[in-house]
């Protein structure tokens, strides 16, 4: 069973190759799946943080680039964080690669 644990969204920066950054809103939402353990009760799985940024400014669609290169790319949070993200679609929609850092 999926449960979502935490939601995150504010204004950002995506850091993207060359170190070009791009001002960006976000919305990453963190789910996490339990499994049974065994003996009645559940064991969390690695958390899934996945949701879409979308540019300040522009058109909303990332550059068609990104289809053949969809990062890793470092999405710096408004609180300072940061969490590697790979763009799944040309929609802004991301797949966190990791923990935050």
């Amino acid at each position: 069973m999926e449960k979502l644990i935490q939601r995150y969204s504010g204004q950002g920066k995506l850091i993207l190759e060359n170190d070009e950054a791009a001002a960006v809103n976000y919305w990453i939402d963190e789910f996490q799946e339990f499994v049974p353990e065994g003996v009645g009760g559940q064991l969390p799985t690695m958390p899934d943080r996945r949701g879409r940024v979308s540019h300040l400014e522009g058109h909303p669609d990332w550059h068609p680039i990104t289809s053949l290169h969809p990062g890793p790319f470092t999405l710096v949070m408004s609180d300072g964080r940061k969490l590697k993200v790979r763009m799944t679609t040309l929609q802004g929609s991301v797949q966190g690669t990791g923990d935050f850092f």
